[in-house]
């Protein structure tokens, strides 16, 4: 954050307004503040969904630390979808991000089988996915059951943020 400090040997007069408040640089209107694809839940459509999310990621005002993470995690999701979520057969899955003022929500859904309670507990193989995507977010949520399962993240990187100190 810049801030502009007075030089002491440098006389004001009175007349003379005080400096403007720094304001962050408008935001280019054409970007889309929202992303969305359905895709079949395989491993290669993951990791198409990956790259097309990391592609709208770069149309906003990020910085690159933000847009690595976001990618990551989703893609974690992603392949959680592809790896648990319809064992012996086939189904979808739903990426949506949103971009809403100094947040970032991406999305994940199926309508697969759901995680069971003892694989939450105690995974059996692997099971780092879910605990990568808690580290790189600012908050996760997890929805799961019969239904299906939703996963998600919310990030407020500080390129977003507005300087709201007087």
């Amino acid at each position: 954050m810049y801030r502009n400090t007075p030089d002491p040997s440098v006389e004001r007069s009175e007349a003379e307004p005080a400096a403007p408040p720094v304001v962050s640089a408008p935001i280019d209107a054409s970007v889309k503040s929202r992303f969305e694809e359905l895709a079949p839940a395989q491993p290669r459509e993951a990791a198409i969904l990956r790259q097309k999310l990391a592609h709208w990621l770069k149309e906003l005002p990020l910085d690159a630390r933000s847009e690595f993470d976001i990618t990551l995690a989703a893609y974690e999701a992603l392949a959680n979808v592809a790896a648990h979520a319809y064992p012996g057969g086939t189904g979808w899955t739903r990426l949506y991000a949103d971009w809403a003022g100094d947040t970032v929500t991406v999305t994940v859904s199926d309508t697969g089988c759901g995680i069971a309670p003892e694989r939450k507990a105690a995974p059996s193989s692997g099971g780092r996915g879910l605990p990568l995507i808690d580290e790189v977010t600012d908050r996760m949520s997890i929805d799961t059951g019969e239904h299906g399962t939703t996963v998600t993240m919310v990030w407020r990187p500080a390129a977003l943020r507005q300087d709201t100190a007087a």
